[in-house]
């Protein structure tokens, strides 16, 4: 008899603590009401349960479906957007291609200060030697025409550097706000 009442004790007390579990977790018992599909581009992902007027699905099936990530830490279920990570994606893209265009214009930059310093120990100094070193007015008009067109070329080559100076900054503006 008395391992009968022992016996008693033990399962209402077992029974008791199983329903608290229930009642706190809130499905446990519960009747289902109803199944959904879960639907992707016309594909099952899964299927839901409804209970008390709430679909409960997979949550990993869904996660998967929606291109989001899930790690479970403890007790706590952890969904992080798929767009934060293509969005990353898109940002290195955009890195990449700005760094290209970065190299391709530091080409262009070291080109036109090559082409500015060709006028400035070259092609200005042969011309200034050669126009005093003219004979007669017809050469000496001629020869400073050459100058004048010799300087011409040379503030333009200056401006086109200074231009491609400036889209170079501009660049690396660019560049750094998206790495931030």
């Amino acid at each position: 008899m008395k391992k009968f009442i022992s016996g008693v004790i033990v399962g209402v007390l077992l029974f008791a603590s199983a329903s608290a579990f229930a009642d706190s977790v809130g499905i446990f018992g519960k009747k289902v009401t109803g199944i959904y599909t879960i639907m992707q581009d016309g594909k099952k992902v899964a299927e839901a349960g409804i209970i008390n007027g709430s679909a409960y699905a997979p949550v990993r099936a869904v996660s998967d479906a929606v291109g989001a990530s899930l790690t479970v830490e403890g007790r706590t279920i952890i969904i992080e957007s798929g767009s934060a990570a293509a969005s990353a994606d898109e940002t290195t893209i955009q890195l990449n291609a700005l760094n290209l265009k970065r190299t391709l214009l530091l080409k262009d930059v070291q080109a036109a200060e090559g082409g500015v310093k060709m006028y400035e120990t070259t092609y200005i100094p042969n011309a200034e030697r050669n126009y005093q070193g003219a004979v007669s007015e017809s050469e000496k008009s001629a020869l400073a025409k050459t100058l004048e067109a010799r300087k011409a070329e040379y503030e333009q080559r200056k401006a086109e550097l200074a231009d491609l100076q400036k889209q170079l900054t501009e660049l690396d503006a660019e560049i750094a706000a998206l790495k931030n």
